[in-house]
């Protein structure tokens, strides 16, 4: 058996729930549901989902450690915990840039790199407004690689000034254009 399919049994016997009954509660066929829990199929994403809800616990704890009845008593938190003892990591890596700890949903970003570190602690130090104007400027910057390729030497400049220079260009045409006065 897998450990997916372990997981499903002890979810399922932690509701006192039959096969049935939970093959119900996903919307889904029985034979279908006995076959994610013996391990014959996978099931898509969105009944892990749900399943993943029924047992309180995160998506990728389902999917990668093996539950007991005993970790199912204590759901996992959106929230870090308080408690000075150290974290169980069951995911992630330190070359993927991210750890999942066990109690935890949520996943967390790590840094590896002082260039790294020093990029997220500026992002954080900025307002809600701050971060989502970078963000757009940053997917821009990703959407946009050739306006950042050296091809003669010059040094190139953000969007933002780009579009003051293109905008005071553009006043300077205006004023070079002379007004003519139609009279009728």
């Amino acid at each position: 058996m897998t450990i997916l399919a372990e997981n499903l049994k002890t979810i399922r016997k932690n509701l006192n729930c039959t096969q049935m009954a939970i093959s119900e509660v996903l919307e889904i066929g029985f034979r279908t549901y006995v076959r994610y829990e013996a391990g014959e199929r996978d099931a898509p994403i969105s009944v892990l989902i749900k399943i993943a809800r029924l047992g309180n616990l995160s998506l990728d704890r389902l999917l990668t450690t093996q539950v007991t009845p005993e970790d199912l008593g204590i759901p996992d938190t959106d929230t870090v915990p308080t408690s000075v003892k150290k974290p169980e990591v069951i995911g992630g890596s330190m070359e993927e840039g991210r750890l999942n700890f066990k109690g935890i949903k949520s996943d967390f970003l790590i840094t590896t790199t002082a260039p790294e570190k020093k990029l997220l602690s500026q992002f954080r130090k900025l307002d809600h407004a701050g971060r989502e104007n970078y963000l757009l400027d940053l997917e821009w910057m990703l959407s946009n690689p050739r306006a950042f390729q050296k091809t003669d030497g010059r040094k190139k400049v953000s969007r933002k000034s780009q579009k003051a220079k293109n905008a005071a260009h553009l006043k300077r045409m205006v004023k070079g254009i002379p007004k003519i006065t139609v009279r009728g």
